[in-house]
């Protein structure tokens, strides 16, 4: 099943994201509470915040993919 591995591999994928935006979160409060600029680390933040976005916009249309296939499947049987 080739679809219901690439959903794997992107939910896997949602969850690394989520794991380092939250990394970077405490990097930003360590900054903040040591004095020391935030600016890059909250870009990465947002820059990690859209490929989340993206990753799970492909999600969706992979799940999407796999419903309509399933979807297809039962219709075709007798």
């Amino acid at each position: 099943m080739g679809i219901q591995k690439d959903i794997e591999r992107v939910e896997q994928h949602v969850r690394e994201i989520e794991q380092r935006i939250e990394r970077q979160r405490a990097v930003i409060t360590q900054a903040k509470e040591s004095g020391l600029p935030t600016d890059g680390p909250r870009n990465f933040v947002w820059f990690l915040k859209e490929t989340l976005s993206l990753s799970r916009d492909q999600l969706a249309k992979l799940l999407a993919d796999e419903f309509r296939a399933k979807d297809s499947q039962l219709r075709a049987s007798p």
